[in-house]
């Protein structure tokens, strides 16, 4: 430990700084694609095809939220209006399959099984 430092770690001392009021201008490609809920792919994808401004700072990249915000508006007014409940309530499978299932073990545990024969018949 050197004799500058406070004894936090790495994570402990990005906690600490005061969060900014303002939020940022621009954010790195995990934080956009976390944004959008896309992966890394897509995101590049994006970027490749001009729906995300980004720039170079350094050796690192960032996107600017407001191409981010840009893109949600325009997938907001794509889909304005098309979003319909489907099912309500989804139909229960498990319920027919079932009834039938105990039918035919009621209708094969009325007979008695005959001597020297198995409990099955085919």
């Amino acid at each position: 430990m050197s004799s500058m430092s406070t004894g936090l770690s790495h994570h402990e001392k990005r906690a600490a700084r005061p969060s900014l009021s303002m939020p940022p201008l621009a954010v790195p490609p995990r934080e956009a694609g976390r944004l959008l809920s896309v992966g890394m792919s897509r995101l590049y994808q994006l970027m490749r095809t001009g729906e995300l401004e980004s720039y170079r700072d350094g050796r690192s990249r960032r996107i600017t939220m407001a191409s981010i915000q840009k893109r949600i508006a325009r997938q907001l007014a794509d889909s304005a209006g098309e979003w319909q409940q489907i099912n309500p309530q989804p139909q229960r499978r498990g319920k027919a399959s079932k009834a039938r299932k105990y039918s035919v073990e009621a209708r094969d545990g009325d007979r008695e099984p005959q001597k020297g024969s198995s409990s099955r018949t085919s």
